[in-house]
Formats: structure tokens, sequence, C-alpha cells
């Protein structure tokens, strides 16, 4: 069985060929196949995997990929090579990297106690990949980049972006609201369609909605997701006049991790330092990412942020 891990060393490679600021903002914003897709995300992944490792129980980790791909399964897009892991943290949260790579952190599985839960978790990441949520928002990224060059008349070789800083970047930053209520919507479908009861992502958002805005362990998410009871409200506007249709489905009981797995690091109050990173620049301002080292944002600082350490 393949898992994230086996990734996580995949060298580093220039996304300026994607994305080429010596040209023109259109050609910079150009559509990005799917082996190109797939390479940015094992990149993305990889990152993360350096700041936060996979829970050291190979089983759980087999299993929620089954239950992963089975989701997956249902989309349109089920030809991706898939991958799911759950990392060691205690902060609750889900990512999604493009080309198939999806991350849920043991908090937030440590709140689940149905597979149907699972199934709405996971299937709200695909939604993210299958409608290339991160990728529209580094092409956009790329597109201001190159326009602000191009005003400046700055001809200076430099890297436009680059798949480990515009990764990190969304990753810190979250999605905007509407493609976060698509993927609710997307994880709800997904779920149905593999034979659970489409109200698990219903259950996680009460429970996430029951816990305090100011649990540590909630900060990121709280920072790059809209409100449990907004994403609630939203669901509801899309269910109600669906719910007399919907599946009853199955919610078979998850897979707890092995007790003989040590804790999860600790949540630490700083869940959020490493978006606040990349906001050093002055409002307005192009945010052009750079290598570390250079003055620029450093994509693994994010990361180490993102998860308190």
């Amino acid at each position: 069985m393949s898992t994230l891990a086996v990734h996580a060393g995949a060298a580093s490679f220039d996304l300026g060929r994607l994305f080429d600021a010596g040209k023109d903002v259109t050609a910079a914003a150009k559509s990005i196949d799917e082996k190109e897709e797939i390479e940015i995300g094992r990149e993305v992944a990889g990152r993360t995997l350096g700041a936060a490792p996979l829970v050291a129980d190979p089983e759980l980790q087999a299993y929620v990929n089954r239950v992963g791909r089975w989701v997956a399964m249902q989309s349109e897009r089920p030809d991706l090579p898939w991958h799911f892991g759950v990392l060691n943290t205690a902060s609750v949260n889900a990512f999604a990297a493009p080309g198939g790579y999806v991350l849920i952190t043991r908090g937030l599985y440590e709140l689940l106690d149905s597979e149907a839960q699972l199934a709405g978790v996971l299937g709200h990441e695909i939604g993210h990949i299958v409608q290339r949520h991160h990728l529209k928002v580094m092409q956009q990224s790329a597109a201001v980049s190159a326009g602000a060059r191009l005003a400046q008349r700055d001809n200076r070789p430099q890297l436009v972006n680059n798949p480990i800083g515009t990764g990190a970047e969304v990753l810190a930053r979250g999605l905007d609201k509407d493609a976060e209520f698509e993927a609710d919507r997307i994880g709800v479908v997904l779920a149905a369609r593999a034979g659970y009861s489409p109200y698990g992502l219903v259950d996680v958002l009460h429970r996430l909605a029951a816990r305090a805005a100011d649990d540590a362990s909630l900060a990121l998410l709280f920072k790059t997701h809209p409100a449990p009871g907004e994403r609630l409200t939203q669901l509801g506007d899309a269910l109600a006049p669906r719910v007399a249709q919907l599946p009853a489905g199955k919610e078979p009981a998850i897979r707890e991790v092995n007790p003989n797995v040590p804790p999860p690091m600790a949540a630490k109050p700083v869940a959020a330092d490493g978006a606040r990173a990349l906001q050093q620049e002055e409002p307005g301002a192009a945010q052009t990412l750079k290598p570390a080292g250079k003055g620029g944002v450093d994509p693994a600082g994010i990361l180490r942020g993102i998860f308190g350490r």
C-alpha cells in the first residue's frame, strides 16, 4: 500500500516554467496539465510531512486510504493517484494538495466516531482537488505577480513562484468561502454515493461548532475556514430541497488509533504564525514568493507555524 510518506523526499522543480512572468499575464495563468498538478501536489504534501509526520500506525493509515480512495472513486476524477494520511498533531484540521493528496490531523480524526463522518471530511477535501481550487489560487497569484513585474518593467531573473511556497501559502491563508461551501456540498454528495450517511459531514460541523473558538487546537481551522455555523447554514439551504431524496446510508464505527501509538504533538497557540509571516509586506503589495534564505517567504517556516512547531 502506497502512502504519502513515499513521496516525502521528492525533488523540487521550478514552477517558473509553468507561470512565466517573462511573457504576459495570460501566459502566466495558463492551465496546468494533470501530470504537473500531481507533481505540485507531491511537493506540497512532502513538505507538509516534514512539518508534521504521519501517525505511526500503519493499519490506521491503510484504513484511511481505503475509505478515502473509495470516496474518491465516486468523484469526477477517480483516476488520480489518490493518497490519504493522518498527521500526528493535536491540531484539528484537514488539508488537500493538488493531484490527489489529502491529509487530516489526528486531532480531527479523534473527534470522529463513525466512518460516515470520516467519509464526509475526506469528501470535502476531495472536492477541493476535483474542482482544482488550490491550483486556481496559484494561477491567480502568478497572474498578479506577472502583472506587477510587467508594470514595473522588472526584467531581473527570479522565480515567479514555486510549488512548495505557493502550497504553503494556500494552507496558511485558506481558500475563499465559496470554495469551502462548494467542497462541503461535494463532500456530502460523494459520501452518499459511496454508501455512507450524507449527514456525516454535518455531524462533524456540529461538533466543531460546539468547541470553543479560543481552543488552540482549532486556531488554524477557524482562521482558514468559514465558521462551522455558517457552513451548516449553507449546507442546510443546499440540502433542504433534496432531503426526501437523500439515502439513509450507513454509519459503521470508525477504526480507533492504536493505543500503543504515542500521543500527538501538543497543540500550541501559535498555529496561525505561518499565515502572519505572509502578511509582512505592505497591504495590497504583490505577494511574490521567493526562495527561502533570500529575503522572501520561507515555506518550511510557514508549515512549521501551521502545526505549532
